[in-house]
């Protein structure tokens, strides 16, 4: 059996916001260093091999687990990430500065298209990501870690699991909604498995060794998890030992925190005698955190409510109206704390609770990169 381990680099200087000079060379942070050295960590045996993309954030974190196993042959091969917009024009912006280029460049939605010189088209794109599955598939080492970039893992997943027979435009729309969604965090990634037997590869669930969830089809799996993370995974392990049957096809902490839900809902439902209108009534801190992060991505236009900036509350409430969502998020010493509430637009609430030990909320499950930019964007307003 073939076992490849796909994972992006850790947190880039781009990724924390700074301003790149080409797309090749972006360094990553001390952050990202430390996820990098916690990855090598994570492995319970050495791989067969090792492999990289050129890109210097792919190199830098890759060296960490290449350092860790000296003996393991180690290659650099064409993974680099997709550059659809030409370098020249990309000089020193940062990702927000290069936000209209972009969506121009997927509203355009021609797979043929070519930015500018040294620019790569979603055509090419994807039949890289195509080649790099053969190129696995041939390789006589069995078990691969592979160190590369979001959008193009995401690719060779989505070439996976949707199996396109054609790449025309609508195929180019439905790639970066896949890719939208299913974000691939830093340090973060699949686990592609292949048996002898079989025509194509499959996606599985992460290693024993490594603290990881079971893998829902268009759902990352993280390699290196975070306290939030691990408590959802205790509530998983609780409900388990209390009888609840996880479902082995969904994400178990994700489950655990919607029985959970379900659970309260009936609870207070017995107490007024209707189950139906207050299973209705919740709102979960999952998706309370997504909304959130459509901010940070600009998807969601976000709007303070009231007079008052950001730095004016210093300590307090801050209400802000993110397409009808209302959430109020607490500015402790004018920095981001935590979520107090939410409000969404057909009447459902979520109230942050701290006396309940299984409770999420849905600032600490953004990303630190999420969490910095949302905080940038709430100085703002």
């Amino acid at each position: 059996m073939k076992s490849v381990r796909l994972i992006r680099h850790g947190e880039s200087a781009a990724n924390a916001g700074e301003a790149s000079r080409d797309h090749a060379s972006i360094p990553i942070t001390p952050k990202g260093v430390e996820q990098a050295s916690l990855v090598a960590g994570s492995f319970a045996q050495a791989p067969d091999l090792i492999v990289a993309s050129p890109f210097s954030r792919a190199q830098a974190t890759a060296i960490e687990t290449a350092a860790a196993f000296s003996t393991v042959p180690f290659e650099t091969w064409p993974i680099h990430e997709f550059t659809y917009l030409e370098p020249a024009r990309c000089i020193n912006t940062t990702v927000a500065q290069r936000r209209d280029w972009v969506d121009a460049y997927w509203a355009n939605a021609d797979p043929a298209f070519i930015d500018g010189e040294g620019a790569e088209s979603f055509l090419d794109f994807i039949s890289r990501a195509q080649s790099f599955l053969n190129r696995l598939a041939d390789h006589p080492a069995q078990d691969i870690a592979v160190f590369s970039h979001g959008q193009f893992i995401n690719a060779v997943v989505w070439l996976i699991e949707r199996k396109p027979q054609i790449i025309d435009g609508q195929a180019m729309t439905e790639w970066r909604e896949y890719e939208i969604t299913n974000h691939v965090l830093n340090c973060c990634g699949y686990k592609l498995i292949k048996h002898p037997a079989d025509a194509g590869w499959r996606v599985s669930p992460g290693e024993p060794k490594v603290k990881v969830t079971q893998r829902v089809p268009g759902r990352v799996y993280q390699a290196v998890r975070d306290p939030e993370r691990q408590l959802m995974e205790e509530r998983a392990e609780v409900l388990s030992a209390a009888g609840y049957q996880l479902k082995l096809d969904e994400d178990p902490a994700m489950y655990a925190e919607q029985r959970l839900e379900e659970a309260r809902a009936a609870a207070r439902s017995s107490q007024v005698g209707s189950v139906s209108e207050n299973t209705a009534a919740e709102l979960s801190a999952r998706e309370v955190c997504q909304v959130l992060r459509e901010v940070t991505f600009e998807r969601r236009t976000m709007t303070k409510v009231g007079q008052k900036s950001w730095d004016a509350v210093y300590t307090g409430h801050f209400l802000v109206d993110i397409d009808g969502w209302q959430i109020s998020i607490f500015n402790d010493c004018d920095q981001l704390d935590y979520c107090e509430e939410c409000l969404s637009p057909d009447g459902r609430r979520w109230s942050f609770d701290p006396g309940d030990r299984f409770g999420a909320d849905p600032i600490a499950l953004l990303s630190t990169w999420e969490r910095q930019t949302l905080e940038r964007l709430l100085k703002a307003l």
